[in-house]
């Protein structure tokens, strides 16, 4: 029996662990204009592309804490008996992100609702983890040679090198941050929606889906908490697109060919090159007895030589 709880206890952290890769905390305090804290306010937080809620109450020192929270765009609605409700858009939450967010109400009847639109710039406050996050604009934008986004590695300080190699059909990438040392078996460890994504062979990445499925990834390079606890120089966290409540999608279509390659060095002509990446994206709500919101992709790639 006792092996069993020792067994359930470890489980347990570990899927707490794997949430918090994919997900985000935001915490704070309730206070009025005096700066006095306001105990038992309601706090509820809604996601704007999903309509996903979360409802919190802050404590006797006026303190909220909300946990594992999907990632993506958010609205507050602050309510307090004897104070005027706040409404608080622009709460953009990232993943892993332990960010920061205190309110503050004025007295008056709850029939009044304060509406604040101005992007809320968060400060992460709750770890001293050094990170920067790629988003799906520079994914989306940014060139990448392959389509491989983890050539965007390169935008995080302190990445020194970051090179890619495909031998005897094993893929391969090769990340040096702050000094660390690769050895050819990696010393950064890789993880998509909150689950490893690692070969075991040469300790290094999976590949990504379609970039046009990625919603952000998070580069960590120092700090970082020990609850990764795998390899010591960088934590790579890839958070994929869900759904929304509007049906949208897109095709596209990359092409190389030997017209844009550059002639190899001692050659007097062009390796022929003709490669079609071809694809296309949905999202949207699915319905039924309760809501739920999913993203679907495919693609293909058409080469001829």
């Amino acid at each position: 029996m006792k092996l069993f709880r020792l067994v359930a206890v470890v489980a347990l952290m570990t899927a707490s662990a794997w949430a918090q890769l994919s997900t985000a905390t935001l915490f704070g305090t309730v206070t009025d204009n005096t700066g006095a804290v306001i105990p038992n306010t309601t706090i509820t937080l809604t996601q704007v592309d999903t309509n996903f809620t979360r409802t919190v109450k802050s404590n006797e020192q006026g303190d909220y804490r909300a946990e594992f929270l999907p990632i993506g765009s958010y609205s507050a609605k602050v309510e307090a008996t004897g104070f005027k409700v706040l409404d608080q858009k622009g709460i953009a939450l990232t993943a892993t992100q332990n960010a920061n967010l205190n309110f503050t109400l004025s007295i008056g009847t709850e029939n009044t609702v304060v509406e604040v639109t101005s992007e809320v710039p968060l400060v992460n406050l709750g770890n001293s983890t050094l990170s920067r996050t790629v988003d799906s604009l520079e994914v989306d934008n940014l060139p990448l040679v392959g389509r491989n986004a983890y050539r965007l590695l390169d935008l995080t300080p302190g990445v020194q090198s970051n090179t890619f190699e495909n031998t005897v059909g094993f893929p391969a990438q090769h990340v040096i941050i702050n000094g660390s040392p690769d050895d050819l078996v990696g010393e950064v460890s890789y993880y998509l929606d909150g689950g490893l994504n690692m070969t075991g062979l040469r300790n290094t990445r999976n590949a990504l889906p379609n970039p046009d499925t990625i919603q952000e990834f998070v580069v960590q390079t120092n700090n970082f908490s020990a609850e990764y606890g795998r390899t010591g120089a960088g934590i790579v966290t890839v958070v994929t697109k869900s759904g929304t409540n509007q049906v949208h999608g897109s095709v596209f279509e990359f092409h190389r060919g030997t017209n844009f390659n550059a002639t190899s060095h001692a050659q007097a002509s062009k390796t022929p090159l003709h490669i079609n990446n071809l694809g296309a994206t949905l999202g949207g709500p699915v319905t039924g007895t309760r809501r739920f919101s999913s993203e679907a992709t495919a693609g293909c790639v058409r080469s001829i030589q």
